[in-house]
């Protein structure tokens, strides 16, 4: 978490929609076309997105510069 990014691979069992939280927003995030509900503005706490069924999709996220300390209170 210091280095403020995060990998996340997600496998659905069915197709749905997800809310991705990061609690002091989000400043880029990379995944693959097609995923985000909306375009992505840095700084968003929320951010909505498509999950297809059975297919892998890859999440990077950097995530807001804030002290990590505060990010697990």
């Amino acid at each position: 978490m210091q280095a403020r990014t995060v990998d996340i691979t997600i496998t659905s069992l069915k197709k749905q929609d997800i809310t991705l939280i990061a609690r002091h927003g989000t400043e880029k995030i990379k995944v693959s076309a097609g995923v985000l509900a909306e375009s992505f503005q840095p700084g968003k706490v929320n951010i909505d997105q498509h999950i297809p069924e059975y297919i892998p999709v890859e999440i990077n996220v950097e995530i807001g510069d804030n002290d990590p300390s505060e990010w697990y209170t």
